[in-house]
């Protein structure tokens, strides 16, 4: 249930106000019950009657201000869940790490956005309803306890109906959720990929595609939204045939017999309105809750996710990185095997390998992000093997691009951290990128992907990111490979003449200049 994740006094306060909410159409009755049974057995005066209806609506009027904090109230509710279900999600999928946009995409987007409609707006309104029926039973058994039995016996009946179209309704949700989630991927891969598109004439199939899929997830929509109707046209036909007509004849003959009167039979058929209504939205709103069980399922992951503590965490120093007969293996394929080499504190070390060795695969063994199958890392005889929260704390990375993020060039070298002004100086200066904050400034908008920035600044951020964040070893992932020779020159002079950490970096092409900064080389074959 979505509802554990609101404030308690907040959900208190709105069943509170749900209970007198429901109490309109109770005045309504009330008031008319006594104005009829007045007037058909000549009781009172005119003077009294019009009392009596002033007096209902003074009623009234005060409900509907006391609406106006309830709807208000499930509307904070509402905000509230939301934005925790979206904290928790996004921190599980950051968590994650996973490449593939298209399933954290959907999640914070589509997924959430159905449950918000589907299932947080539906549980409030179940309570809406539970107290609508609660308090006209109660009513009703006071004035009528016969033709209210009847009534609520009668309300039943809907019951046995909804609970054969449950199964048919989850089933048909999850084919929705998955072909929704092929729509939104395929729409960001046409965004995504609209130069490629024009650039080779592919307009025309890159849409057709994305036509396609959403051609596939409306009438997966369809599908579910024409059974949910049918389902709640069939229960609330069986509604009014059990939960009104019958009772109404029932009371009509007990007021033929002269057992009530007519105040008092409209009065409950007037409540019966929140015993059979209330019944069958439920049972409505329990179909949509259902429809959304393959999405809570995604959503229950993340929120029971147990996030790691991310604070700021002291300065880690090392004196001598040992790989020791590392082998990775996939589907029973080694990618690497018997990698073994040792790194001291702010040597500079550059792997060789031909393309297809695993350069990349080793460097995610060494920051925590996979596990070896064979073999250990050791820092300070420290095993650090495949253990991500420890070991990443020793490791900057710097891939080819680096991510960028689409805000400010003072939010893409901090993250988001705090450092002080003689720390995030040093950085700058230290990763060359002066001549940048002096001219831009560090408020300057890097677009998205760093779109604003070179391909030498991008990779200058991405070092100063790690001088930040004092990481005492730096893994290069082919980090200038995709640079011109000058600037690619340009940026191993800031890597490498830097003592204050170690690098690593792995690459198949360099030139010699550059391959003379090193300290060592470590050349691997296949």
């Amino acid at each position: 249930m979505s509802l554990k994740f609101a404030n308690k006094k907040k959900l208190a306060l709105y069943a509170l106000l749900a209970c007198i909410s429901a109490c309109g159409n109770v005045v309504i009755a009330y008031v008319t019950k006594i104005m009829l049974n007045s007037a058909q057995y000549h009781r009172g005066s005119l003077s009294q009657l019009i009392l009596i209806a002033a007096l209902g609506a003074i009623s009234l009027i005060i409900i509907m201000f006391l609406n106006f904090a309830y709807r208000y109230l499930r509307s904070d509710i509402t905000r509230d869940i939301n934005l925790k279900l979206k904290e928790k999600t996004i921190t599980y999928l950051i968590a994650q790490q996973n490449d593939s946009q298209k399933d954290g995409l959907n999640l914070m987007t589509n997924d959430l956005k159905q449950i918000e409609s589907l299932k947080i707006t539906n549980e409030l309104m179940i309570i809406s309803e539970i107290a609508a029926f609660v308090i006209s039973i109660f009513v009703g058994l006071i004035n009528s306890w016969l033709l209210t039995i009847i009534f609520v016996i009668a309300t039943i009946i809907p019951s046995f109906i909804q609970k054969f179209f449950i199964k048919d309704i989850q089933n048909k949700s999850a084919i929705w959720e998955k072909q929704n989630a092929e729509y939104t991927q395929a729409t960001v891969d046409a965004i995504n990929g609209s130069k490629t598109a024009m650039l080779y004439d592919a307009q025309i199939p890159v849409i057709s595609y994305v036509i396609k899929q959403a051609k596939q997830m409306e009438n997966a929509l369809r599908a579910l939204n024409y059974t949910q109707g049918a389902i709640s046209t069939l229960i609330i036909t069986i509604a009014d045939i059990f939960s009104f007509i019958i009772p109404f004849l029932v009371g009509a003959i007990l007021m033929f017999n002269g057992q009530i009167g007519a105040g008092t039979l409209v009065m409950i058929v007037q409540l019966s309105n929140d015993f059979i209504n209330p019944i069958t939205m439920i049972f409505d709103q329990l179909n949509q809750i259902c429809s959304t069980k393959p999405i809570w399922d995604k959503v229950k992951q993340a929120m029971n996710f147990k996030e790691s503590n991310a604070t700021s965490k002291p300065s880690l120093t090392f004196n001598e990185l040992e790989v020791k007969d590392l082998t990775y293996s996939i589907n029973n394929k080694k990618v690497l095997n018997n990698v073994n080499f040792k790194v001291k504190a702010g040597e500079k070390v550059l792997l060789m390998a031909p393309s297809g060795f695993g350069k990349t695969t080793l460097l995610k063994l060494l920051a925590g992000q996979l596990t070896p199958s064979a073999g250990s890392i050791v820092i300070d005889q420290n095993n650090l093997t495949g253990n991500w929260l420890k070991s990443h704390d020793y490791f900057g990375y710097i891939n080819q691009k680096p991510f960028m993020f689409d805000r400010s060039l003072l939010f893409n070298l901090t993250l988001g951290k705090k450092y002080s002004e003689a720390e995030l100086q040093n950085a700058i200066k230290l990763a060359g990128l002066y001549e940048l904050v002096n001219e831009k400034g560090l408020n300057y908008q890097i677009g998205q992907n760093g779109n604003n920035l070179s391909g030498g600044q991008i990779q200058r951020v991405e070092i100063a990111r790690a001088i930040l964040a004092r990481r005492q070893i730096l893994l290069a992932d082919e980090a200038t490979s995709a640079l011109d020779i000058d600037l690619s020159l340009q940026i191993h002079q800031t890597l490498l003449k830097n003592p204050d950490f170690a690098v690593i970096e792995v690459a198949h092409k360099i030139s010699d200049q550059e391959k003379a900064m090193f300290d060592r080389i470590i050349k691997f074959n296949n």
